[in-house]
């Protein structure tokens, strides 16, 4: 047909006279279209396409995407729909070709979901974002290739609300604008019901003059966060953020982040109160709104929603008399709303009842128990795991940080004491006090039978000589034991567990059979909590689970603990399994009797697990289970084949495979054991790891005393790997590796010199113990160290050297005055109006700065009269008002070069060790290392740098006297000190190069520091005196401690060290970064100031505004 038609054919001729591409698009797509278009509407097609390319130079490349598209969008647009579709790009070509190209060239993916009437409106749109630059075209474009992947994400109206935000930014910048375009496709396809919401929140944003640079930041987090929102709450929660953007508080962006989070971590139902909560709250004061978010998950955890709202009645209260006070309130900064917290919550803290509970523990145990958090036990990494478990390693009871699961505060300190007293026993009553070859006094001994099996078992070439194995009561001789050689064991409870071929099972059963004997005598002896005992192990009793879902050795297991928690009843068991379940519940009851020791237990252990290994982990058939009951009846005798049984110990690996691979042809494989759920009063049990404690400490004296070490690391590794005690990864020798080395760095042992990974050898430094320091070198000085336990000072235990910082480049001082320049402005206006309060004008003085104009005038005019001429001519301007000095000490610690958003990844992920050694050398390591990425994030010290800049413009514009120092340092004898800014130096432009070498170092030892601090302003002639102290985090340092393990050795060393700068008259303050700063700033600032910045990036606002609230 084409070729009939003269006007194709002129339209052909016409098209030739572009480049090759168009007339062979025109081609390509004719054979597609001419089957779909009359002769008059096969004209139209060509000759708008003509009309397109004769526009402009450039107007070919439109035409040429037009033929393609046309070819495409045809089988579903009308001819009557498709002209005004390509008019609408012919209209746009009239504006710039490449948005025409643009257009036609997502036409056929992005038609799909446009209904005909919206086509217009979409070129419109794109249209309307160019301005007739290259950016505002490229932006348009970019808005046409996007459209395909945008507009099913969204409605029509809701497309046209977020172009013309898009428009509104673009004013601010067309670079973001596009960033933000491209960013959208991944936020809306999350968003769902809450687009709008977003729309109008980014709008807002834009429309605000301080907060348009924050969309990008919203529209990377923002995606994510919601999702973490009952997806109903999600509009109310955007809208909580435009609220607050509207109120020019600042800080959307960490609310987004930080309040999903939190939200996050609650369940949904909890989250309408809370968004109800909030709204009230911005109503009154905008700036409380992202302190509730943050604490609410802490506070829900303590109470209830219901009791939620009453806490922040109160809270909104407060806040409507005192702003500080409200917010102090909300962010859990003040004793009052933890009084109220208290009140209405029904859970009781650990640290709030710490004292009392020690004086129970230590009465019951009749010596000196210290009472700690049990996750200061977990993070020592020494093998226990659980923070929300109580258990007891030495003199220390480690218990819960918080008790709740009662309905009353009574009934939950109840419950506190029942567990403390749990644990208190163990060590009372001998759990750890386990000796293998020590007899039973309630069952015949298995154990020494077990031990000649196998020592009958060890290979010649072990040579371990005769060893005679006592039996049935016989003990050792007096005083002699066998060696580790002979037995081939550290601990004795090592021996026991290495008799079983499942280690895991034997120490759940030994578990039961000792907790069994504890709870027993605790009924039976203290009658004071007997009530309180008996009603938690009925709750214990009542939270177990079905023992009819458990396969058959789980099962029995399961059906221990019930006796053991005080089930006789309908107790569940397979009715195969009967007769057997008897026999082990009288063996339980019999560890029950009066005097039983820790030996029983385990003889009890011995003779259950042979029971329970003897049985198939098979899953028990519905049909099996039988309902029986447990008379108290303890009269338990073994079975004449015990011997036989004790062969059950013996299965070697072979035997277990060939078994397993018999079940598995017979399609009858075995469950693997799993254990059972813990008791939680019962807390954390683990008798091996707390012998070899001991044993290892034994060891450390032993070698003190200068005999040969008898415990090697290799030795430990190698019982760790076997304990069923330890709790691996998936890397078990990585893991039994670091606990080895935590439990040496515990004990005090000496671990093999580390060798880096650069090879540059061991890292040498002084010894943590030892005696007095002695400061010989120029600019060193020495300070003791509080040691708290002790309540006595450590002797010249610390040297300081102080350094003058070096000189870097001004060019980041320039940089940010330059970035920051309204914002300094307005700090100097501010500071500025209390000058005039500072400094007076003291005139006529006999001496001053210069010439008291009036003064003199008088004075000539006396003189030409021929008076005496006076002599007080002279101004000076007196300090009388305000008399202030401050030193700003400035954490220079490695952590400080954390980037300030935790989300990046990549090459500047934060992961150095825990342990300060490791750290030294893990942190020269990546310092060293070749090839790092230049950083492209800002980090905490840049912060700490940038607020020291615009802190200066305040100080000099209010004139007071004032010195910036930083610290770090490693180890006690290397306590490193920088002086930026000396209080006597005047500002120069040394000190601006100084501020840009700022970096992060090495540790933060903060003791030594303050007290260098105090003694300079000690120095100092001033009314007010202010030590400010800004850091990331604790104090921490190698050997920062008690023998190296007591982080509140640290916190109370730096208490000490501040209230010996508040005895001299200096005010101390602290302002700090790290959101965890609750748990150790309470102790370390007591009644001393402190704040803790939730919004890390507001530190260079924040920290004139600190110093005008302490001074002004």
């Amino acid at each position: 047909m084409a070729g009939q038609d003269p006007r194709l054919e002129s339209v052909a001729k016409e098209l030739a006279q572009f480049p090759e591409a168009v007339l062979q698009q025109y081609q390509v797509a004719m054979g597609k279209v001419q089957t779909l278009l009359s002769a008059e509407d096969l004209f139209a097609w060509a000759d708008q396409g003509a009309a397109i390319a004769r526009q402009s130079v450039r107007s070919w490349e439109a035409a040429t995407e037009y033929f393609s598209a046309s070819a495409e969008v045809l089988p579903f647009l009308s001819f009557t729909n498709f002209i005004p579709w390509a008019q609408n790009g012919l209209d746009l070509c009239q504006s710039s070709p490449a948005i025409a190209a643009a257009y036609f060239h997502a036409s056929s993916e992005a038609l799909p979901y446009l209904r005909p009437r919206q086509v217009l409106g979409w070129s419109q749109l794109g249209q309307s974002l160019s301005k007739g630059t290259w950016k505002s075209t490229a932006l348009s474009c970019k808005f046409f290739e996007i459209s395909p992947q945008l507009i099913p994400a969204m409605t029509f109206p809701e497309l046209e609300r977020f172009i013309r935000f898009i428009d509104i930014l673009s004013q601010r910048s067309y670079d973001l604008a596009t960033e933000c375009l491209e960013l959208s496709q991944a936020v809306f396809s999350t968003l769902d019901d809450s687009r709008d919401s977003f729309i109008s929140l980014v709008t807002t944003l834009a429309d605000a003059n301080g907060n348009w640079r924050e969309v990008k930041d919203c529209f990377e987090v923002a995606g994510r966060a919601v999702t973490r929102i009952e997806r109903s709450q999600r509009p109310r929660f955007l809208g909580l953020a435009e609220r607050l953007s509207r109120s020019g508080e600042g800080g959307v962006i960490t609310f987004i982040r930080d309040g999903s989070q939190g939200l996050g971590e609650l369940d949904h139902f909890t989250h309408p109160v809370l968004m109800t909560l909030g709204e009230a709250i911005i109503a009154l004061s905008p700036s409380a709104l992202l302190p509730f978010f943050s604490v609410a998950p802490t506070i829900l955890n303590r109470v209830s929603p219901p009791q939620l709202e009453l806490w922040v009645a109160e809270g909104m209260r407060l806040m409507g008399e005192n702003q500080d006070s409200g917010l102090a309130f909300f962010r859990l900064e003040s004793s009052f709303s933890e009084e109220i917290l208290d009140k209405l919550s029904a859970g009781v803290e650990l640290g709030r009842v710490k004292e009392v509970v020690g004086l129970y523990s230590r009465a019951l145990a009749g010596n000196d128990m210290e009472i700690a958090p049990a996750q200061e036990l977990v993070d020592k990494g020494i093998g226990w795991v659980s923070g929300n478990h109580a258990t007891i390693e030495g003199n220390t009871l480690y218990l819960p940080g918080l008790i709740d699961g009662a309905p009353t505060k009574e009934e939950n300190f109840a419950k506190l004491k029942v567990i403390a007293t749990h644990q208190v026993v163990h060590q009372e009553f001998g759990s750890f006090g386990f000796s293998y070859e020590y007899p039973s006094t309630l069952f015949r001994n298995l154990r020494p039978l077990v031990m000649k099996n196998t020592a009958a078992k060890v290979e010649p070439e072990a040579d371990v000589g005769e060893v005679e194995i006592p039996v049935d009561g016989d003990v050792y001789q007096e005083g002699v034991r066998p060696s580790p050689v002979e037995t081939g064991w550290v601990t004795d409870m090592q021996g026991f567990f290495n008799i079983f071929p499942e280690r895991r099972m034997a120490l759940d059963i030994f578990t039961v059979t000792e907790d069994s004997r504890l709870d027993a005598r605790v009924v039976r002896e203290y009658k004071g909590i007997k009530n309180a005992y008996l009603r938690v192990q009925a709750d214990s009793l009542s939270e177990r689970p079905l023992i009819e879902d458990m396969p058959a050795q789980q099962g029995l297991v399961e059906f221990l603990i019930r006796i053991s928690l005080g089930q006789r009843n309908k107790l569940p068991v397979a009715s195969y399994l009967a007769d057997d379940a008897r026999q082990m519940a009288k063996i339980v009851l019999r560890v029950m009797r009066m005097g039983s020791a820790v030996e029983d237990a385990a003889e009890a252990a011995l003779r259950i697990y042979l029971f329970i290994a003897g049985v198939p982990n098979h899953t028990v058939p519905d049909n099996e289970w039988i309902y029986i009951e447990i008379p108290d009846d303890d009269e338990y005798e073994d079975p004449e084949n015990i011997e036989d049984l004790l062969k059950r110990l013996e299965r070697n690996e072979k035997e277990d495979q060939e078994q397993q691979e018999q079940e598995s042809a017979e399609g009858e494989g075995e469950e693997s054991y799993e254990s059972p759920q813990d008791v939680e009063y019962r807390g954390e049990f683990k008798p091996e790891l707390v012998q070899l404690l001991e044993e290892m400490k034994e060891a450390q004296r032993q070698e003190n005393d200068g005999e040969p070490p008898q415990l090697t690391r290799e030795m430990l590794e190698e019982l760790l790997a076997q304990s069923a005690e330890l709790e691996q990864g998936g890397d078990a020798d990585m893991d039994t590796s670091a606990t080895a080395k935590n439990l040496m760095r515990e004990v005090g042992m000496k671990l093999p010199p580390k060798e880096s990974a650069q090879g540059q050898g061991p890292f040498v430094h002084v010894d943590d113990e030892g005696g007095p320091l002695e400061a010989v070198e120029p600019h060193t000085s020495v300070y003791d160290e509080w040691d708290f336990r002790a309540g006595d000072y450590r002797p010249r235990w610390c040297v300081v050297r102080e350094k003058v910082m070096t000189e870097g480049d001004v060019t980041f001082w320039d940089t940010i005055l330059h970035t920051n320049a309204n914002m300094i402005t307005e700090i100097r206006r501010q500071f500025e109006q209390v000058r005039p309060e500072t400094f007076r004008k003291i005139r006529r003085l006999p001496d001053g700065e210069e010439y008291d104009f009036d003064a003199l005038v008088e004075a000539m005019v006396d003189m030409r009269l021929g008076l005496s001429l006076p002599d007080r001519v002279y101004w000076r301007r007196n300090k009388m008002d305000r008399d202030v000095a401050v030193l700003f000490l400035l954490d220079m610690s490695a952590s400080t070069g954390e980037a300030i958003d935790e989300s990046r990844g990549g090459a500047d992920e934060w992961d150095a060790p825990g342990n300060p050694v490791d750290y030294m050398l893990w942190l020269r390591n990546r310092r060293g290392s070749e090839g790092a990425p230049r950083r492209t994030y800002k980090r905490i010290i840049d912060l700490e740098k940038e607020a020291s800049i615009l802190l200066i413009q305040a100080l000099e514009a209010l004139g007071d006297k004032y010195g910036i120092y930083g610290f770090s340092g490693y180890g006690r004898e290397n306590v490193e000190y920088y002086t930026i800014k000396d209080l006597n130096e005047t500002m120069t432009d040394k000190v601006q190069k100084r501020i840009d070498k700022i970096t992060p170092l090495h540790a933060t030892r903060m003791g030594p520091a303050i007290r260098h601090s105090i003694s300079k302003l000690d120095q100092i002639d001033a009314k007010t005196k202010v030590l400010f102290l800004i850091s990331d985090g604790r104090p921490q340092d190698r050997g920062y401690s008690r023998e190296g393990v007591e982080k509140e050795y640290a916190v109370h060393d730096t208490r000490k060290a501040l209230l010996e700068g508040k005895q001299k008259g200096i005010m101390p303050f602290c302002l700090t970064v790290d959101k965890a700063g609750h748990d150790y700033l309470k102790t370390m600032m007591g009644d001393m100031g402190y704040e803790i910045l939730s919004d890390i990036s507001m530190l260079p606002q924040r920290l004139p505004e600190l110093y005008k609230r302490l001074t002004v």
